[in-house]
């Protein structure tokens, strides 16, 4: 196939190849691997490309994604490449023996991968000259042995690409690991500390009186954006691709008076007392936010080894039923969160799948074959084409994170989607779930600054550094 790019992935592959160590923040869908793919194909036919080039993702995009793109085009499917993702430990160490003596090829490997292959080639013995880190706020954790492998060798590398459409999920905290493996500490400091100490102030501390909270200092969001500025490319969807509209929908349901009373004892107590006898303990307040969302849902699990399900209401699945007897026959993609939850909605839906990860399953699905398909927002919430087979997406809990929640309305508002996306939220009124989507508003609104002080806007950007 022929690849025609839009003007701003144009723009983003000669920003690659000018700007040898940098990050592209490009929302869900812009096309981000086939814009690197390009700029390196064209990197190499100038002769400015040396060397392998090294692409991490996380497991499925590895999988399937990378492989899939490489193949799809034209200018692309020539190029030769080493898919280390998924393969048995024999046969991916063989491949890596011949590494070194091996013509320049691509080498698709999962994240979880890296600390071992680090190990294996450490420091000057790196042989990945180039470096693209696909949904690059994996390694957002400083502590991390994934962020502390890939530093110890970024300094031997000569290209380095973040890619993701997320950069501060969490805050600005989360884009000091980021940069650093950009720079070596040169815009926002040598360490955690210093950037902190630069830029925050405590925030709520512990009994004894240490801080586990940081709150930005006013202001200080500007000079971490216009520091990071030349360096990294922001992009947003809604200002580059005319894609159908996305339609949210906030569906409200009500537990009985007998039903949120069992919860408000929960809450109140943190304490659940059950029919055997037992009871269900929350010890501390991320337990307890766990398991009010559980409640939330309809099922709690009533042991610690989570084998027995104790199920309180089922008004998510009744809505979920009226959702798929109004669709028509168009198929619905649903993201779940407990294991419970699939448990349960398997058994209402037995003619329903879970998604697997499968490249022939994810076939199917964009085939338009599977009516009703359940995913995990950690499993299916990257960097998967799920735009060909429908436009309907439902979230019987929505997620606590803003990566993932943002990455799983990707899957389906993407380049590519014909139709009108319809969103739908499976809300309890009055429970944990007001907060949760509260909260993720309030991480979109930190993330959006980012990415707005950091946006490139085509018509003005006559020349690339």
């Amino acid at each position: 196939m022929k690849a025609t790019l839009y003007d701003y992935q144009r723009f983003c592959a000669e920003f690659i190849k000018h700007v040898p160590r940098s990050a592209l923040f490009l929302d869900v869908g812009l096309g981000k691997t086939l814009i690197t793919l390009t700029a390196f194909v064209e990197l190499a036919q100038i002769n400015r490309l040396h060397g392998h080039i090294l692409v991490i993702a996380p497991k499925r995009i590895a999988i399937n994604t990378w492989p899939d793109e490489i193949l799809k085009w034209d200018h692309t499917k020539h190029g030769t490449f080493t898919q280390l993702a998924g393969l048995p430990k024999k046969k991916r160490d063989k491949i890596l023996d011949g590494v070194e003596t091996d013509s320049p090829t691509i080498y698709i490997i999962n994240r979880e991968l890296i600390p071992k292959l680090v190990k294996r080639f450490p420091g000057e013995k790196w042989p990945f000259l180039n470096v693209v880190i696909d949904e690059a706020q994996s390694f957002k954790g400083y502590n991390t042995s994934g962020f502390k492998a890939l530093k110890s060798i970024a300094p031997y590398t000569m290209r380095w690409i973040e890619l993701t459409g997320t950069p501060s999920p969490n805050g600005l905290m989360d884009i000091w690991a980021l940069v650093y493996l950009i720079d070596g500490g040169q815009r926002l400091g040598h360490n955690i500390t210093e950037y902190r100490n630069r830029h925050f102030i405590p925030g709520r501390r512990t009994p004894e009186g240490y801080p586990y909270e940081w709150l930005l200092i006013h202001g200080h969001d500007h000079y971490i954006h216009h520091a990071i500025k030349d360096v990294t490319i922001s992009m947003m969807k809604k200002d580059y691709l005319d894609l159908p509209p996305v339609t949210h929908n906030v569906i409200e349901l009500e537990m009985t008076k007998k039903e949120y009373d069992i919860y408000k004892q929960l809450k109140k107590d943190k304490v659940l007392p059950l029919l055997s006898g037992d009871a269900i303990e929350a010890a501390n307040s991320a337990v307890l936010s766990g398991a009010l969302l559980q409640l939330s849902n309809g099922a709690i699990y009533a042991d610690e080894e989570r084998k027995e399900i104790i199920e309180l209401h089922d008004h998510k699945i009744k809505a979920l039923e009226e959702i798929v007897e109004g669709s028509n026959g168009q198929p619905i993609l649903c993201f779940y969160w407990f294991k419970h939850d699939i448990i349960r909605l398997k058994k209402h839906f037995p003619d329903a799948e879970v998604f697997t990860g499968n490249p022939e399953q994810l076939k199917r699905w964009n085939n338009k074959e599977i009516p009703l398909l359940f995913a995990h927002p950690a499993s299916a919430g990257h960097g998967l084409n799920f735009q060909y087979g429908g436009h309907i997406l439902v979230f019987f809990v929505v997620p606590r994170s803003l990566e993932l929640y943002l990455q799983s309305i990707g899957r389906l508002d993407r380049n590519g989607q014909t139709e009108p996306v319809i969103v739908h939220y499976l809300k309890m009124r009055g429970t944990v779930e007001d907060r949760v989507i509260a909260t993720l508003l309030d991480k979109q609104d930190v993330q959006q600054a980012l990415i707005d002080a950091v946006k490139v806007e085509i018509g003005g950007m006559q020349s690339v550094p």
